[in-house]
């Protein structure tokens, strides 16, 4: 599966509400060759204006949710089969530059490898990487919680909009209810103004129970992917903590022995003394002069003027 290719799709809004529009559309086609007689069909035309921008709305908010749980999916893989901590017994400042330097580019946007990533880095500059594994955990988060912002708006969407159809209708009722007082008289007319009252009515609660129906899916599904990224972070989080135990620490000298095997620290040191080589031995020949020649003083004592000198 091309994990590009799903971010790319989850970040595009646009294609998201389109395929929305265009799952909408499908919906309202099939419903249109059922007979006329069928309830759902007539639940869904009777208020085709109000239905159809909820019904559009749903689905895409569903789309944002299987969007998601793609992504998810994905990065759950890449966590449980290529972030493989356990194997390691203890990790050394060389060892994290090899491991930076082998990290497929394919995965460095990813949470798990971009935490991992940026641990490393922190410990090669000597970092305190537990509060930084406490700062990365918030941030992926905060992220996972950012990508949630047009779904819970969309989920606030779908019930105003079931109540908006409600008022809608009722209002639709009461102007043609407004002259029944003409009719008083005459049961006929009496009973036809009801009828369809009766009917604006049940347009009315019509839109409201599907927006409320339509609500009680998207927060359920919704809880259900949000449970699953908590959990995601919580197994990240632990991978963190498992990489942040088998870090190795030296001490400066240390470091620097460990660093020699590889020629790194060896040849700083090596150029070091080339350059300074020549002061060096100049120093210790004037220490050496003047240890072989000390210098002589002379203590010299006079008479204080005024006073006479026993």
């Amino acid at each position: 599966m091309n994990f590009k290719k799903i971010k790319l799709d989850f970040e595009n809004t646009f294609v998201v509400f389109a395929t929305g529009a265009l799952l909408t559309g499908l919906i309202f086609l099939i419903l249109y060759f059922l007979p006329n007689t069928v309830y759902l069909r007539i639940f869904f035309y009777r208020s085709w204006y109000v239905q159809s921008i909820t019904t559009w709305l749903f689905c895409t908010a569903v789309l944002f949710v299987i969007f998601k749980y793609m992504r998810l999916k994905v990065e759950r893989s890449i966590l449980d089969n290529k972030v493989i901590i356990e194997r390691l017994d203890s990790i050394t400042l060389q060892h994290a530059r090899d491991v930076l330097e082998k990290i497929p580019e394919k995965y460095r946007d990813t949470i798990s490898f971009r935490r991992i990533s940026e641990l490393l880095r922190g410990y090669i500059h000597r970092e305190e990487v537990v509060r930084l594994n406490q700062e990365l955990s918030r941030r992926d988060v905060e992220q996972i919680e950012g990508g949630h912002l047009v779904l819970n708006s969309l989920k606030q969407l779908v019930p105003v909009l079931g109540f908006l159809g409600t008022v809608i209708g009722l209002s639709l009722g009461m102007v043609n209810f407004s002259d029944v007082s003409e009719t008083v008289g005459n049961i006929e007319s009496l009973r036809v103004k009801l009828k369809d009252l009766a009917a604006s009515l049940s347009v009315a609660f019509d839109t409201t129970l599907l927006g409320l129906g339509y609500t009680i899916v998207l927060v359920l599904i919704s809880s259900l992917l949000r449970r699953k990224e908590e959990s995601f972070i919580a197994d990240v989080d632990n991978k963190s903590r498992a990489l942040i135990t088998k870090l190795r620490y030296f001490s400066d000298a240390a470091e620097r022995s460990e660093g020699s095997h590889d020629g790194g620290y060896g040849k700083e040191i090596v150029n070091a003394l080339r350059q300074n080589g020549d002061a060096i031995l100049k120093k210790l020949d004037e220490l050496k002069d003047g240890l072989q020649k000390p210098p002589h003083y002379e203590i010299i004592v006079q008479p204080v003027k005024g006073k006479d000198v026993e």
